[in-house]
């Protein structure tokens, strides 16, 4: 049997296996997906830079052996498609290093014939927790040590201000564990009085969940515009971050939609965040023409990156090159585009 692509290795070897996406959030890709993905059915949906970040656990049922994890940063063609000889070439590499038993125990050596493969990367520390936290969920394993003290700051029991000692690993695990323990409850409690520097950590956690209550995005959305009223400028944009991948869209909406009166629109970190985070929002192309006006208008000299950036995700891209077609535009939205074209620097 030919093995070309991720599926079909791991299929041969007798493995089930889960798929995320590590690039922007940390998010489950469809296995049906993902094989579509790997035999160039369709480009990859989350693309960064022309390659795709994924992690793959994988497991044999009838072994009953520990889950074993790839984090691979696999090359997209200019289609966004992944491309086959990156496939091809990862496999042969695995197979010279471990053989055709993906779950076999492997030796210190082996370990690093495997790890210096070009086609593996290094998550951060962060997305690394994150997901962690979200495996032992979702297999329901036990949470990590750092959850108990998080969860008892949560509930009060801690002081507020005494969140120094306090894991990331923990909040990861928390914000995984929505559905258990009262979390959301315990963090609606908590927020009116969180300090900056645990609120923005539960943000970055809060970000790759799906399962927020629409109370408790409430309560995130009222922080945000009373952070933001307060001047914490960092904290508003990570309270938008937080509820990204929340199913209640419509409030998220209405969040940055009134985020655009205000002074964000003069801060780069808040355009990288909507594209970054909550790209999904400019499916509407009302909101993206007024996200480009506004990113021509007030952060050109970003504009050809995030530009560039939204027109490669599959599901935006024939209304991102949409808006180039538009007429009834802004001299700044007309001349960020005619540098786009020329490949001039932009000169603010």
């Amino acid at each position: 049997m030919s093995m070309n692509t991720l599926t079909d290795f791991l299929e041969q070897a007798q493995c089930q296996s889960r798929v995320y996406d590590l690039g922007r959030i940390v998010q489950k890709i469809d296995n049906s997906e993902f094989q579509k993905v790997a035999n160039n059915e369709q480009a990859y949906p989350y693309p960064i830079q022309q390659h795709a970040f994924l992690a793959i656990t994988f497991w044999q049922v009838a072994a009953q052996k520990e889950h074993f994890v790839w984090f691979l940063k696999m090359p997209l063609d200019e289609q966004g498609l992944m491309k086959i000889t990156a496939q091809t070439s990862f496999i042969r590499m695995v197979v010279e290093a471990m053989g055709e038993n993906l779950t076999a125990d492997v030796s210190d050596k082996t370990q690093e014939r495997l790890a210096s493969n070009p086609f593996v990367f290094k998550p951060s520390a962060e997305k690394l927790a994150i997901f962690n936290a979200n495996m032992n969920s979702v297999f329901v394993r036990p949470a990590s040590s750092f959850y108990p003290a998080v969860q008892a700051y949560f509930s009060g029991s801690i002081d507020n201000q005494d969140w120094q000692t306090l894991g990331f690993q923990g909040f990861a695990d928390i914000a995984a564990r929505l559905d258990y323990d009262d979390n959301q409850k315990k963090i609606i409690a908590a927020l009116p009085t969180l300090p900056e520097q645990p609120l923005q950590t539960l943000c970055l956690c809060l970000e790759n969940q799906t399962n927020i209550s629409t109370e408790l995005v409430e309560k995130i959305i009222e922080q945000a515009k009373q952070r933001l009223h307060n001047g914490q400028i960092t904290t508003a944009i990570l309270l938008l971050r937080a509820i990204a991948s929340a199913n209640a869209q419509g409030l998220t909406k209405q969040l940055l939609e009134a985020q655009f009166s205000s002074e964000l629109l003069h801060n780069a970190d808040w355009y990288i965040t909507i594209a970054g985070r909550c790209w999904t929002q400019l499916q509407d192309e009302t909101l993206l023409n007024r996200y480009f006006e506004a990113l021509a208008t007030h952060q050109q000299a970003l504009f050809p990156q995030l530009f560039a950036d939204l027109v490669a995700i599959p599901s935006l891209r024939e209304k991102v090159l949409k808006q180039l077609r538009l007429t009834a535009r802004s001299p700044a939205l007309s001349q960020a585009i005619g540098l786009l074209f020329s490949g001039l620097k932009p000169t603010t």
